[in-house]
């Protein structure tokens, strides 16, 4: 979500800064514009206990928003000022510096929120090249020998995974059966790997948050 566009801050802080207080609220995903003005709003003088019509209530007015559309709903912003005659009450400073951190503080939730889609996606592809071609071997989550040979593969580190499976395509890995690996090794590429990795590590994750939430 882009918080504010720096046109956008420029101008509002150059409209308002000079003769109103000036503060910023948001709610996030909300669903419906009908409602939005009767919600309470989070940040700025709002702090999740007044909305948008208990802020006009008080004096503020609203110098800017802006709307952007989520998933689930819609992200608002409002910047509201009030008219003043004490200028020394004025940080233009601070509200610039809370507005720059706000928009820094959702640049890394964007890129968290991408680096979790992106895993999700490749343990998605992990798992349906892995019950395709391995379960059968390897046991549900990894956790055979197979052939009775093999390590268990859910406890390999990422670097071990693919040298093991590059040693079968290459014919210098083997652990006794690797004319029953290498036809399977051959077929996956690189990203194939490194997704099914995803996917047994996933599985492992899960395992091991089980078992914390059981302690």
């Amino acid at each position: 979500m882009k918080l504010l566009s720096s046109i956008a801050l420029t101008s509002i802080l150059t409209a308002t800064i000079a003769t109103a207080q000036t503060t910023m609220c948001f709610k996030e995903n909300h669903k419906s514009m009908t409602t939005i003005e009767t919600v309470n709003l989070s940040g700025g003088e709002c702090q999740n206990q007044k909305s948008v019509q208990d802020m006009k209530k008080e004096g503020w007015s609203i110098a800017d928003i802006n709307i952007d559309k989520t998933k689930n709903g819609a992200n608002y912003i409002y910047i509201f000022k009030k008219e003043e005659t004490n200028l020394s009450s004025i940080n233009e400073k601070a509200l610039e510096e809370k507005i720059l951190n706000r928009l820094e503080e959702r640049k890394k939730q964007e890129i968290a929120t991408k680096k979790k889609q992106a895993y999700i996606r490749k343990s998605k592809s992990g798992e349906k090249l892995y019950n395709n071609k391995c379960i059968s071997c390897h046991g549900k989550n990894g956790e055979l020998k197979a052939r009775g040979v093999s390590r268990p593969i859910n406890d390999l580190n990422l670097q071990d995974f693919i040298l093991s499976i590059q040693g079968y395509n290459n014919g210098n890995y083997d652990r006794g059966m690797a004319f029953v690996m290498k036809p399977y090794a051959t077929l996956m590429t690189n990203q194939d790997i490194k997704n099914v990795y995803v996917y047994l590590r996933s599985l492992r994750e899960k395992k091991e948050k089980a078992a914390e939430e059981n302690k």
